[in-house]
């Protein structure tokens, strides 16, 4: 090995990029088969984000040295993040060909096999580097992420302990730990997971989301250190009595977000926000709503369950209303307690800002809850305010004007139920080995609410709705809604001066 190229080695280790690779270009100007020279080149171009070009060079390396499986192994690696999960596999299996115990490669098959949800070959593919090695904690979380996805999931939990007990500094694995328990049911074991990725990956986004999410319907033991699950504590005491029968005044909203706002900015870290404008008071009955547009979207064809679904639609004139409105949602009772919302809007070109909607199963069920609902909404916030029954969403009465009269003169079109299977399989296919946790909120504030809320007084500052300076609080800048509103601004503007 040449000065120059343990020079060129060390720069690379030591993440001198641009000096390394300048070095062994040098070296393989002089030496162009140089197996090592050409590997490390690959290596370096590979962390320069530089794909294709290292796969090259390693391709290179490979026809010099034909059982250099660091080499196979670089390619397999560049093949996965350029999402060529078969070539990579192929890469990968070569070098365990040439060296069975190369455990390296096999974690790495593992997790391409994962990629192409062939979980149980990847479980048998883990398994061959534990019978060797029993402290392999990526082969144990491997396997145990692969047993999750196959809903083996006291198994999994297993598998993530024994990687935790080998390695216990890993956040991802207390994340999917987690996320397992939340599949069984196990709120405080999920809780106690997500809030354990947290504390040693402060920026594990996946678990502060999906805490914030646990936290809408389930209430964790008081001793947490978490500081989601204390400030969620923290804004579960705050009381506010109100009665239905009678008018909401500003002054007790005010002095609610006031509480608030100060709880948050004494506990909670401003670097966390909540990128959602809709707070849900939700039945833990899945409306499925995401499969309904995709048929819509894909052959503009409304699906047939959407013809019996009716909502309740309230327009607010501003975002203290708004708050009024959350507040009278979290505390109605209804019979089915029917999943119900308070939004602002960003669907561009949709008229009004501040919307409630409270959802229903036929019309009579939304004439009977209206009938319930309206003098509620009367005597709390205001006689002027606008309570219409719909049928299903705003988007599928565009190219169908009758769908939203709710006299039924659009009926469904039975030629329609062949589209609707074949997104159903292509669904049933892609989520095959995916779950999702609907469980009915919680009643009162939660942490989730109250950031949803600094959401709606952005909202309201940038259309120009002045009855947020009555909160009288700093509101910060939201990136999430600046890029929804971006080409919309003057419109929610306009459609803000119609109501005031």
């Amino acid at each position: 090995m040449n000065n120059d190229f343990r020079k060129a080695l060390n720069f690379f280790q030591s993440g001198r990029l641009v000096e390394a690779r300048n070095l062994v270009e040098e070296v393989l100007k002089s030496d162009r088969n140089n197996s090592q020279a050409l590997n490390l080149y690959a290596f370096v171009l590979y962390y320069q984000n530089n794909l294709n070009a290292a796969l090259e060079q390693w391709q290179k390396a490979i026809q010099i040295n034909p059982n250099y499986i660091e080499a196979y192994n670089g390619c397999g690696n560049a093949y996965k993040n350029l999402k060529k999960f078969e070539e990579a596999v192929q890469s990968f299996k070569k070098a365990i060909q040439i060296e069975p115990k190369y455990f390296e490669a096999r974690i790495n098959l593992g997790s391409v096999l994962i990629k192409l949800e062939r979980f149980e070959d990847a479980i048998k593919n883990f398994d061959k580097v534990i019978d060797v090695d029993n402290l392999a904690a990526q082969a144990f979380q491997g396997k145990a992420y692969s047993l999750m996805k196959l809903r083996k999931y006291e198994d999994a939990i297993y598998n993530f302990n024994k990687s935790i007990k080998i390695n216990p500094n890993d956040a991802n694995v207390f994340y999917n730990l987690g996320a397992t328990y939340e599949n069984l049911k196990k709120w405080q074991e999920a809780a106690d997971s997500f809030s354990q990725a947290m504390q040693i990956n402060p920026n594990h986004e996946e678990a502060y989301r999906d805490l914030l999410h646990l936290l809408e319907f389930y209430l964790p033991n008081q001793e947490s250190k978490n500081f989601v699950i204390k400030t969620n504590n923290l804004l579960k005491d705050q009381n506010i009595n109100i009665d239905l029968n009678n008018k909401i005044s500003d002054e007790i909203i005010v002095n609610y977000y006031s509480r608030i706002s100060s709880i948050l900015d004494e506990n909670f870290h401003s670097k966390f926000t909540n990128n959602k404008s809709q707070i849900f008071r939700d039945d833990a009955k899945d409306l499925n709503c995401e499969r309904h547009f995709q048929i819509f979207n894909t052959f503009n064809v409304i699906p047939q369950f959407c013809f019996g679904c009716y909502k309740i639609q309230i327009d607010l004139k501003n975002v203290l209303e708004l708050f009024k409105l959350y507040l009278v949602f979290d505390r109605i009772k209804l019979e089915k307690n029917n999943l119900r919302k308070c939004m602002i809007e960003l669907r561009s070109k949709v008229t009004g800002n501040y919307k409630g909607l409270l959802y229903c199963t036929g019309l009579t069920e939304a004439q009977k809850i209206e009938k319930y609902l309206n003098p509620i909404i009367k005597k709390t916030i205001g006689e002027d305010l606008s309570i219409i029954i719909k049928r299903g969403c705003t988007e599928f009465s565009v190219p169908y004007p009758k769908y939203k009269e709710i006299d039924e003169s659009m009926t469904y079109n039975k030629e329609w139920l062949k589209k609707e299977k074949i997104i159903d399989d292509k669904i049933q296919k892609k989520n095959k080995y995916s779950s999702k946790i609907i469980q009915e909120t919680l009643e009162g504030l939660s942490i989730s609410d109250a950031l949803i809320m600094k959401n709606w007084l952005f909202f309201a500052k940038s259309i120009n709705d002045k009855s947020y300076k009555k909160f009288n609080v700093n509101i910060p800048d939201s990136e999430y809604l600046k890029l929804k509103l971006q080409d919309q601004i003057d419109h929610r503007k306009n459609e803000f001066s119609k109501l005031n």
